[in-house]
């Protein structure tokens, strides 16, 4: 890995960061603290003492100065009550560099919300004709013919979180307010996310500066990874206009280009909606099914077969949905691991990679808890390693116990099974 990473790592560290209060239950006023703490250091939700993201980080990262300038904000639909963050962003600069990134959170692994009403929520007879009026509210109504550019209500709910929902709670304003108080023809402004925040990431960017040359600002770039289609063919023509993909200056790299949705040929989400028949073939000669993953038994393949196909035909498939601008990339056939050093109450920094079993017919992905890791690792920890850097430090929520990893990659499965029969 690299001693300093360039520009695009840096983003996309950035990136990651804003899931630093993810899966934590606790008020909305605490997620903004413990997000507040990830980023620049204090106390964990476990009453030990974390150094922040940036204070750690910053002398590995282009530019090394970079402070958050904005947030960080967190929405949650209980604000008051012990829950989970539905959407968290924060916006960090670098004077060096001259650079505003707004980041926006991931899907919550542990939020309903996340997963029913800002990922599953994409039945042609809701999507929302662009631009949406905002704050967004569903209206039915005939598919879309195609002539317009259409966003699913999912992406338009979000969008509506991000710009109606959350103001920073240092008196800075919406997000809106503030890119506008700091609009310089001499700096570049970029938005990332990754997973619902890499549909979120170019839509927000789109809605903002629907014409980025006109904007006062010198650029303004998107780097998305692993963002399902936020919207129709339409929709996907006017952002490539809008956006188009862009090589990183100083960036000799695969992953090396602005306003391109980077995506891992073996991840599940970014072949949302019209990629997903894709995920897992029919049934071999031994009865059992090939997948992204490799080979499923014949209980996990079925049932894993028959969710994708259905959230696909909910979705309207190709009919209704087209990717944005995608590079896909071979991973390699693993994972990062976080080690918990009981002495020091922390995460050991970096983690470690390790390799996966290959899944063949002689020997199946047949549990639950297999299938749990091989989605998460294509998901998440497979995009560090194409981007050639280890995740970032990882702050302790609670004390780790042996099954918590089971527990929360089982209920990770059931969340999504709960998007696609709401979708």
């Amino acid at each position: 890995m690299a001693d300093t990473y360039d520009l695009a790592q840096t983003v996309e560290l950035l990136n990651f960061a804003a899931n630093g209060a993810s899966s934590i239950s606790a008020t909305q006023s605490q997620l903004q603290g413990y997000l507040q703490t990830y980023l620049n250091g204090g106390t964990t939700p476990i009453n030990t003492p974390f150094a922040g993201f940036f204070p750690q980080m910053n002398s590995q990262l282009a530019g090394g100065d970079w402070r958050v300038v904005w947030g960080p904000v967190v929405y949650s639909t209980k604000p008051d009550s012990e829950a989970e963050a539905a959407n968290a962003m924060y916006v960090a600069y670098s004077a060096n560099l001259a650079m505003y990134v707004v980041a926006i959170a991931a899907t919550n692994p542990a939020s309903i919300y996340d997963w029913v009403a800002e990922d599953g929520d994409v039945s042609p007879l809701r999507m929302a004709e662009w631009p949406p009026s905002l704050p967004f509210s569903v209206s039915t109504h005939l598919p879309p013919l195609g002539f317009k550019p259409y966003i699913s209500a999912a992406t338009a709910r979000g969008l509506s979180n991000l710009l109606t929902q959350m103001s920073d709670p240092a008196n800075q304003g919406t997000l809106q307010s503030f890119l506008k108080s700091k609009t310089d023809a001499n700096a570049t402004l970029v938005f990332t996310g990754h997973s619902l925040a890499g549909a979120l990431s170019p839509t927000l960017a789109l809605y903002l500066y629907p014409d980025p040359p006109s904007s006062g600002w010198k650029n303004v770039f998107v780097l998305p990874t692993a963002g399902a289609s936020p919207g129709n063919a339409k929709f996907a023509q006017l952002f490539v206009s809008a956006y188009p993909q862009t090589a990183i200056e100083g960036v000799n790299q695969p992953y090396g280009f602005w306003n391109v949705d980077f995506a891992n040929q073996n991840d599940v989400v970014p072949h949302a909606w019209n990629q997903l028949s894709n995920v897992v073939q029919p049934q071999d000669e031994a009865g059992n099914y090939p997948s992204f993953f490799g080979v499923l038994s014949q209980a996990i393949g079925s049932k894993l077969r028959d969710a994708v196909i259905a959230a696909e035909a909910l979705s309207g498939g190709s009919l209704e949905y087209q990717n944005l601008t995608q590079s896909v990339f071979a991973p390699q056939w693993g994972t990062w691991q976080n080690t918990w050093d009981a002495t020091t109450q922390q995460y050991q920094y970096p983690a470690e990679w390790v390799s996966f079993p290959v899944y063949t017919d002689q020997n199946p992905l047949s549990t639950v808890e297999e299938l749990g890791a091989a989605l998460e690792a294509t998901h998440i920890s497979q995009y560090f390693r194409f981007f050639n850097m280890a995740p970032p430090p990882k702050m302790a929520t609670k004390q780790p116990q042996a099954q918590d990893g089971a527990m929360s990659l089982q209920k990770r499965l059931l969340l999504a099974a709960a998007a696609i029969s709401h979708a």
